[in-house]
């Protein structure tokens, strides 16, 4: 077996299981979420119900394969692998759960009283200025670009993570 093909060979069945079970787990989640919104945060802007209930879980649990396929064969060291792989996907979720509200432009409400946002809008932010109240905000319709966005961005962190490890692997191998 050639040193690129066996690494394809081993991460393929864990990336399908991820796949899988991820999936199973969005949906179940989703279910639950819609039956009982008042017990898993009602709005879907907060950080973990936007990362459940969409395709961005599975992109973050295929993320984490590829960053600690990759780790493992720098460090070379199990623990120390996974604690850099664990340290890598933190950061990874950290800057996008603070560039999330940004990833598409929101929508601004002003008026000379408290503004009323729409149901289902995730606020950004809101407050009183020279001119009145003011609220940004995401309404109901920006979740799945929002959703299908970051795991695009997600997704693209696994393939460099990928190409970098058979990169690696061929210096190493000849």
């Amino acid at each position: 077996m050639s040193p690129t093909r066996w690494p394809t060979a081993k991460l393929a069945l864990p990336a399908a299981a991820l796949v899988t079970g991820g999936t199973a787990l969005v949906l179940a989640y989703r279910w639950g979420w819609a039956a009982h919104r008042e017990l898993m945060h009602d709005t879907w802007g907060h950080a973990e119900v936007f990362v459940a209930r969409g395709p961005a879980a599975v992109a973050y649990a295929l993320c984490a394969l590829a960053v600690g396929a990759l780790t493992a064969l720098l460090l070379r060291r199990a623990l120390a692998a996974l604690g850099v792989s664990l340290a890598v996907m933190w950061l990874v979720h950290f800057l996008l759960e603070r560039c999330r509200a940004h990833l598409r432009p929101a929508l601004t409400r002003t008026a000379a009283h408290p503004v009323e946002l729409p149901g289902g809008a995730w606020p950004v932010r809101s407050g009183r200025d020279a001119h009145g109240y003011y609220a940004v905000y995401h309404p109901q319709s920006h979740f799945w670009p929002l959703q299908l966005t970051e795991t695009g961005i997600v997704l693209a962190v696994p393939v460099l993570a990928s190409a970098a490890a058979f990169t690696v692997l061929r210096h190493r191998t000849g």
